[in-house]
């Protein structure tokens, strides 16, 4: 990357006037950090709960609330993805920096030029960026078995994770990490980011690096890439359950037609009952409501599960389901570079 000064020929910025775009957990806690930390917040820019349940927004929360309590006013686009409409909004509204996190669509260009110092988002892999645009960076390093992740703040454009980066930071991703606990692990990171380069980026005097290399992307998930084929092995299956957690749709197998959703799991053992076809389960633990499962390379220990009108039996065979995205030839920045990630 080639560092250069953002382009204003602006003086610094006086009671700058900010917004905030937001509708997630995560997003929330940052907008609430910066506003009692940072910058007062002039503007929430957000969905109505109606919003959130029709675009199926993963991890809504409704920030109305602690707005009203702070004197934040909050603007409600008509669309998620903005229009006309939000363009004039943003015209009247005449802020000075739009600061981005959970806002699952691209503000459009017309949108950002509003602002005097643009806006500013956060995004990030395992690689760093350019490698790893794209959806749900942090859910495919976790399927992946990856142990940590770059995240930047970047000065965003029309593209998808293109703009230029301002700063970034490492976190690591341990075994026990599930993508709550990143979440959790990028709100805390992001707040650092946003100490370091807010003041700067309204002074008109923060340096931003430009994206030079190839750039790569992740592909789109879906609720049904949470299918799990017991003929993987154990440390796949594992993955995938942690990736898929709460807040998303989860891991699923099904028995007999019914679709059963494990929540939470562990490897168990490698050498238990290891002439068993995997999807078997090999023992149940009743006073607990855990189970434990054959994989193609030993067990999986099945520790928050549901399912309507099913429980679990010692001998019951669990459907192995297909599931492309795990290898699919779209998915990029593979396991096999993973000797990179150390330090």
């Amino acid at each position: 990357m080639t560092s250069t000064p953002i382009e204003t020929d602006d003086e610094p910025i006086q009671n700058p006037t900010v917004a905030f775009a937001s509708c997630t957990d995560a997003g929330f806690d940052l907008f609430r950090y910066v506003h009692e930390e940072l910058v007062p917040i002039d503007e929430l820019v957000s969905l109505t709960p109606a919003q959130g349940e029709r675009h199926d927004v993963c991890s809504y929360y409704d920030h109305a609330e602690y707005a009203a309590e702070h004197d934040v006013q909050v603007y409600y686009p008509e669309t998620y993805g903005m229009d006309d409409g939000d363009v004039d909004h943003f015209v009247d509204l005449d802020a000075d920096l739009l600061l981005v996190h959970g806002w699952q669509r691209l503000i459009p260009g017309d949108v950002l030029e509003t602002f005097t110092r643009g806006a500013l988002g956060l995004h990030g892999s395992a690689f760093g960026l350019p490698k790893g645009r794209g959806r749900s960076p942090m859910n495919w390093s976790l399927i992946e078995g990856l142990d940590r992740f770059l995240l930047s703040v970047m000065h965003l454009d029309e593209g998808a994770d293109s703009g230029d980066v301002v700063a970034t930071k490492k976190f690591d991703i341990n075994r026990h990490d599930t993508i709550q606990s990143l979440y959790h692990k990028l709100v805390m990171t992001g707040e650092q980011l946003f100490d370091e380069i807010l003041f700067d980026v309204l002074a008109g005097t923060a340096e931003f690096d430009t994206q030079r290399a190839e750039p790569t992307y992740y592909p789109k998930r879906n609720p049904e890439d949470g299918a799990i084929h017991w003929d993987d092995p154990t440390e796949t299956v594992y993955n995938l359950v942690r990736a898929v957690a709460r807040p998303y749709p989860g891991a699923f197998t099904e028995h007999d037609g019914t679709r059963v959703t494990i929540w939470e799991a562990q490897p168990f053992s490698s050498d238990l009952l290891l002439d068993e076809r995997p999807g078997t389960i090999v023992q149940v633990f009743r006073a607990s409501e855990q189970f434990v499962v054959k994989t193609c390379d030993g067990t999986l220990l099945v520790t928050d599960w549901e399912a309507e009108g099913w429980e679990p039996e010692r001998g019951l065979v669990l459907e192995s389901l297909p599931n492309e995205s795990i290898d699919s030839p779209n998915r990029v920045d593979r396991p096999d570079q993973e000797d990179s990630l150390t330090g």
